[in-house]
């Protein structure tokens, strides 16, 4: 028997028509259905699984029955929650603050630099992250002004020749790619080594399935980007085959609990 699938195929995220065309039988959600939460009926007796858009993803969470095909945990995804458990694997300092506070702090002598880069708390981007020149902040700052009260990230910024989306179940590597720019490339064995530590410590807190995102440094050094989901994370150049069986072992595994 294999599992369920209600796959939300939208033209800004590719990765779930890979995915659908490997399928034989998947449930197709529009997005203008998923907009007037219009979702297909589901059988008893197959585990779900679910692949889209986040916004989708994160409504279909919130219908019964139909929730079991998202595993993502959007709460632990926070940096907040899973920072503590591989901030050394970071590479680089960074800080929790209000988003309000960031004018007020001395940035340059905080992080030696003219630049520092700046991220949402959640893994749901409320804004876009990304570098600043901190003399021109300020206007950034106002944009985003709604945001005044959620927590962000601050960091130094570190730099990176090529990053690498690696897909882990139970703390081992399961698939991936480089990311997000075309030649994919496959995983070194070193960076795939690396993504399992963070996915085998992340394991033992309850996170049985992430991605975990590497990003090599012109040094050759690894860091850990950010970790992630898997119901809304592109698989770029993944193995889909691997994907899917892995995706499929997971929601068997939860129908099992």
């Amino acid at each position: 028997m294999r599992a369920q699938w209600l796959i939300d195929l939208h033209d800004e995220f590719p990765g779930s028509a890979v995915v659908a065309a490997a399928l034989d039988d998947a449930l197709i959600v529009e997005p203008h259905d998923a907009m007037m939460g219009r979702w297909p009926v589901v059988l008893d007796g197959r585990p779900l699984v679910g692949y889209g858009t986040m916004q989708t993803m994160r409504s279909l969470c919130r219908v019964p029955r139909l929730g079991e095909a998202v595993f993502d945990d959007y709460a632990m995804l926070r940096c907040t929650s899973y920072y503590r458990h591989v901030y050394d694997l970071l590479g680089r300092t960074a800080i929790f603050v209000p988003f309000s506070a960031v004018p007020d702090l001395p940035l340059r002598r905080m992080f030696g630099s003219d630049q520092v880069f700046i991220r949402s708390d959640t893994n749901y981007k409320l804004f876009p992250a990304g570098v600043h020149n901190i003399a021109k902040l300020d206007r950034w700052l106002q944009t985003y002004d709604r945001y005044r009260d959620e927590l962000v990230v601050v960091s130094e910024v570190v730099p990176f020749e090529i990053e690498y989306r690696c897909f882990c179940r139970d703390g081992r590597f399961v698939c991936g790619s480089s990311y997000p720019n075309e030649p994919y490339l496959p995983v070194p064995d070193q960076v795939r080594a690396f993504a399992e530590t963070a996915a085998k410590r992340l394991r033992a807190h309850g996170y049985t399935m992430i991605t975990v995102d590497v990003g090599v440094s012109p040094d050759g050094v690894l860091r850990l980007v950010e970790l992630g989901g898997v119901n809304s994370w592109g698989i770029y150049g993944s193995n889909v085959t691997a994907f899917i069986a892995a995706m499929e072992a997971e929601a068997f595994a939860r129908a099992d609990m």
